[in-house]
């Protein structure tokens, strides 16, 4: 029930005549004006305000506001301009449109579309402003005008659609390709524009019941057969249709048999072989290779064509995770712009551990020309100290009674009393008839060791090397120093490496680097490092033995280890649940395996599985970043997995693939088998 206030105002200007023609302003800024038209060919505006004193204000479109603006006709329909609200056209009887405009309050334009029979209806283009669509009850069906190129010859008529005139049509408003009319010969049709052709009937409710009623329902009869008979084809002729302005793809028609229908054509809209543009989604985003997100957009742009749709599409490079591609990028410019002695001396001046402090101070070292000498300073023992130290020495004597004169059963020593007598008498025998080692033998019971060795060096090189033998078995636990200087003489450092105390491997190190031969000191270091290994010392030590000894293979070994343990994902680094904690980790770890390797030949260099791995991770991770020249650098020693194959061929045919020296001097292989599927059976000619 309507309530008895609902009404705003009565107007009465069509005097004599019947309202034929009835329209509101489609436009936010106008949606008060009303615009009416009569039997009689008169048109008149009307802006209705709600809440004020005088709610409507009635004028004439072209200024005569006493007797109204005429067409000479009855006005069939009326229709505001989709982009303009100020322009009005109205079609009539007489077989004209005519375009009005309010602000100069008379036509713009008049279009003679048909001289003997009446124009039933007129629509605007929803998009564009200068185009409008026109129908006739007589033979010339549809026509689409182009007013900026001619008001006196269309730009095109509709043909092959209705046979008696057109009754109805309306421009879908969420797609400008698609229109909807209805007929004389009772069709309704929806049009697509692209081809000026029909693409579907709509069906009537009685033609579906009789469709139904000869599948078995009903015995056969239609719905209208139970109240007499059938309704004739004039009553069910359909007089208007109109787009829903608010549900995409709904049509609503009114027929004379007093029903209003509604129809979803959505499926009959993509007849047309592609989908309604109200089925276009607004934007999109896909995700492609190298973090590249490509991202489209249908939005107005600001300016005189704002009101046409522009389209965008952007490209952008999202970064997952901004830490590792920071890392990565500081990495490669340090290592670009410094040499690796003072990027090694940056990384271990602000390393967090001491150990890793160790790890890139030994990596400095192995840069360095004079790395031997840089290594016993790194180690502690300063040339320069030790021969300032050892000169400038003075004994107290203190301790000097406690190790053999408080002790009965000690062998003489050196600093024993003079030789006796009798022993003199003896060695003075012995080397009268020159017997040497007869003299030594005997200084050597009466513990004359320093005359022993004088004697030796004059009784040929295999008495010096026995009486030698002799003086450190004797000494050398009494001077534990000595075991050193005997291993130097007799070349005998692997045997010093395997009898070394693991806790004092520093000073093992030390003797290798200034005694060790240049092409046994890597053998050593390894032997030591396997040392340490072996007796349970610590891993992360023999680690810094192994890089002295230029075995990436097995240095890299605790660096694994660590890496293993320090990444929270339990399926890795490169793992999808990997947190950029784990990325940074493993970026460190590839860090000092990329340097280390800079210090050894390429030959030289071979990555075995796991390392291999973790850097295919590291390439993949960073290749997700959006750093593809990076990614492809690290995929050199990565061996020749599928997933290796398959980055080297994405990073080769990506938009950074020409800036990848590597990938360009020697293309990858395509990683993908060429196989014939052929043509199904059912699908052949």
């Amino acid at each position: 029930v309507v309530p008895e206030d609902a009404l705003l105002a009565s107007v009465k200007r069509h005097e004599g005549a019947a309202v034929s023609a009835l329209k509101f302003n489609t436009h936010a800024d106008s949606s008060g004006l009303l615009a009416t038209g009569g039997s009689t060919g008169q048109i008149w505006m009307m802006d209705v305000v709600a809440g004020a004193a005088s709610p409507v204000t009635v004028y004439s479109p072209n200024g005569d506001d006493a007797g109204g603006a005429s067409v000479g006709g009855e006005v069939t329909q009326a229709a505001w301009n989709s982009q303009v609200s100020h322009i009005l056209a109205t079609s009539s009887a007489s077989g004209s449109v005519v375009v009005w405009d309010l602000r100069q309050k008379k036509p713009w334009c008049e279009l003679r579309v048909e001289s003997s029979c009446p124009v039933s209806d007129v629509a605007w283009n929803p998009t564009q402003g200068l185009h409008l669509m026109t129908a006739s009850e007589g033979a010339g069906g549809l026509k689409l005008w182009d007013l900026r190129a001619s008001t006196s010859m269309p730009l095109t008529t509709l043909e092959g659609g209705h046979a008696g005139g057109v009754l109805s049509m309306d421009w879908c408003p969420h797609d400008d390709t698609l229109l909807v009319s209805c007929g004389n010969d009772n069709r309704t049709l929806l049009w697509d524009l692209y081809s000026l052709r029909p693409i579907a009937e709509i069906p009537s409710v009685d033609e579906a019941g009789s469709a139904a009623g000869q599948n078995g329902q009903n015995g056969g009869q239609r719905p209208n057969d139970f109240y007499g008979g059938g309704l004739g084809s004039s009553q069910q002729k359909r007089y208007d249709v109109s787009w829903s302005p608010q549900r995409r793809g709904v049509v609503s028609t009114c027929s004379f048999d007093r029903k209003v229908q509604a129809h979803s054509v959505i499926g009959l809209a993509t007849k047309c072989g592609r989908p309604p543009k109200w089925m276009s989604p607004a934007g999109g985003v896909s995700c492609g290779f190298g973090g590249t997100v490509v991202s489209i957009s249908n939005g107005g742009a600001d300016g005189a064509d704002s009101q046409r749709p522009q389209r965008y599409i952007t490209i952008n490079t999202v970064v997952e995770h901004p830490e590792l591609a920071s890392a990565s990028e500081a990495f490669e410019a340090e290592l670009a712009s410094k040499d690796c002695v003072s990027y090694c001396r940056d990384v271990a001046a602000r390393a967090e551990g001491a150990h890793e402090g160790q790890v890139w101070s030994f990596m400095r070292i192995m840069f360095e020309t004079n790395a031997r000498e840089e290594l016993l300073s790194h180690l502690g023992f300063d040339p320069e100290k030790i021969h300032a130290a050892a000169t400038e020495f003075v004994d107290d004597g203190a301790g000097a009674e406690g190790k053999n004169g408080d002790d009965d059963d000690a062998p003489p020593s050196s600093s024993s009393s003079a030789m006796s007598k009798q022993a003199e008498a003896a060695v003075k025998d012995a080397l009268l008839v020159g017997n040497f080692e007869a003299a030594v033998e005997c200084c050597f019971r009466s513990g004359n060791l320093a005359d022993a060795l004088v004697l030796a060096s004059c009784g040929g090189a295999d008495l010096w090397q026995k009486t030698q033998a002799q003086y450190f078995a004797r000494e050398a636990e009494r001077r534990p120093f000595l075991s050193l200087v005997s291993a130097v003489i007799h070349d005998r450092l692997p045997d010093l490496v395997a009898s070394s105390d693991p806790s004092e491997w520093r000073e093992t190190l030390a003797v290798l680097s200034t005694y060790g031969k240049s092409e046994e000191f890597p053998g050593l270091c390894a032997e030591l490092g396997e040392r340490l290994e072996g007796a349970g010392g610590d891993a992360a030590d023999a680690s810094l033995c192994y890089m002295c000894a230029l075995d990436l293979g097995r240095a890299v070994k605790y660096w694994k280890f660590a890496l293993a343990e320090s990444t929270a994902s339990g399926g890795g680094p490169a793992a999808a649940t990997a947190t950029t904690e784990d990325l940074l980790t493993l970026h460190d770890f590839v860090e000092k395996v990329t340097v280390f390797a800079r210090a050894l030949d390429s030959a030289r260099l071979e990555l075995d599985d796991e390392v291999a791995a973790s850097f295919a991770k590291y390439s993949a991770a960073l290749a997700d970043q959006g750093l593809l020249v990076a990614a492809s650098k690290y995929l050199k020693g990565c061996g020749d997995t599928r997933e290796c194959r398959e980055l080297r061929d994405r990073i080769y045919r990506s938009r950074a693939g020409g800036l990848c020296p590597d990938l360009v001097s020697s293309p990858p292989d395509f990683p993908y088998d060429f196989v014939n599927v052929g043509v199904a059976s059912d699908l052949q000619g």
